[in-house]
């Protein structure tokens, strides 16, 4: 038997072979080690660039790590859009999603 990391990369490659223009990955992460996320980071990261990938996950050191834009979504409103790099300033974001308490 495999290791869930493999075969969430297997999966992966599966999709991958109907040739898509839009990857969906839910969590692709979910569940995996640690030391297995890197491996299915890896992958990711070396998609063709003309091909959309859309990540939907709660890691986010792996969202962080993989994403050009994001969008932060809470209780099914927008929260905050932009770059990883304006998404991680975000006061808002940071208090709320990363659980960062408000100094007074």
């Amino acid at each position: 038997m495999l290791a869930y990391g493999r075969q969430r990369l297997i999966e992966i490659a599966v999709a991958l072979g109907l040739g898509p223009k839009v990857l969906l990955l839910d969590g692709p992460a979910a569940g995996v080690p640690s030391r297995e996320t890197g491996l299915i980071a890896g992958v990711v990261e070396r998609l063709p660039t003309d091909m959309a990938v859309l990540i939907i996950d709660h890691d986010m050191d792996l969202v962080f790590r993989l994403a050009r834009r994001i969008r932060v979504m809470v209780e099914g409103r927008i929260l905050v859009e932009g770059p990883p790099e304006a998404i991680a300033a975000d006061p808002e974001m940071r208090r709320v999603y990363l659980g960062e308490r408000r100094r007074r």
